[in-house]
């Protein structure tokens, strides 16, 4: 039988079709991860991989080695979990994936409370992939918007999140603020220039605004929300974002405001071990606490 280890380096492999990346994802380096791939193929008497444009693509008996190494490995994630939380205590690595929004604006301000509720749980968030595949064992559990998406995961909505439109105080004095339809064209848009998620808040955005002139398209929402408190332009921003800042302004509160589900779920086999188990409910209670504060429940 071949080292455990050649089994989780060829899954790595065979995710990301890199020796690089599958090195960088166990740590390893690019002749470790070739050393690994030779060993298991001449240990199985078979080839497991070809080269191709895109990379290392599975052969058919790589195919179907996958199909059994992946159950391996979800056995053992469980075993792995299971014994680190023998002591009673929940302990381990939890990865969470999720847009950086969320982290940033929303889940911070709670991690000091999970501290000290759960010492031995480290959270690791992955906001750069995200959404991260919890099937490929990117992460544990994902937090995503739009929807569960596709990947057979188990979890629940947990709360809704608020954008709006927001202009600076600055932008406001300099050029007011649309108040009709006709008025957007007189204005500048902060647009995106993003993943799925961002998007759907670009479709939204090009209904209300139609040919209001766009000055500035950002993938990264951090540049996107320092280039509206600049004064450049008007734009979609989640709540969380938009209502800390007292220089900014939510344009017509009542009228340009849209939302959307936020799901948080995880991997079948993983959702009752005890650190993700701990994870998921802490964060289910901060979103049942912080409701409106994700909508962006308008008060005027």
């Amino acid at each position: 039988m071949a080292d455990w280890n050649l089994f989780r380096t060829f899954l790595a492999v065979a995710d990301l079709r890199s020796y690089s990346a599958a090195g960088r994802r166990l740590k390893i380096s690019h002749a470790t991860v070739g050393r690994h791939v030779t060993e298991l193929e001449r240990t199985l008497g078979t080839k497991l991989f070809v080269r191709d444009a895109d990379g290392y693509s599975l052969t058919p008996a790589g195919e179907r080695l996958k199909a059994e190494v992946d159950d391996m490995a979800s056995a053992a994630l469980r075993a792995e979990r299971a014994a680190s939380a023998a002591d009673g205590a929940p302990k381990g690595i939890v990865r969470i994936s999720t847009a950086a929004t969320l982290a940033g604006y929303w889940l911070m301000p709670h991690m000091d409370a999970f501290r000290a509720q759960y010492p031995h749980i480290e959270i690791e968030f992955v906001t750069d992939t995200w959404p991260a595949s919890v099937r490929r064992r990117e992460a544990d559990i994902v937090i995503r918007l739009y929807g569960p998406g596709q990947e057979n995961l188990v979890g629940k909505k947990i709360a809704r999140c608020g954008v709006a439109f927001y202009a600076s105080r600055d932008y406001a004095e300099k050029h007011g603020l649309p108040s009709k339809r006709e008025e957007w064209a007189k204005h500048t848009v902060i647009g995106f220039a993003g993943g799925a998620a961002e998007q759907e808040l670009a479709r939204w955005s090009d209904h209300v605004t139609r040919h209001a002139p766009t000055a500035l398209r950002f993938s990264s929402i951090a540049d996107q929300m320092h280039a509206v408190k600049s004064g450049l332009g008007i734009s979609v921003l989640t709540c969380l974002i938009g209502d800390t800042y007292d220089d900014l302004i939510r344009i017509a509160p009542d009228k340009l405001f849209s939302s959307t589900d936020v799901w948080m779920l995880a991997h079948p086999d993983l959702r009752d071990t005890a650190p993700v188990r701990a994870v998921f409910d802490f964060i289910a209670k901060c979103a049942q606490a912080d409701k409106e504060k994700m909508l962006g429940a308008w008060q005027a």
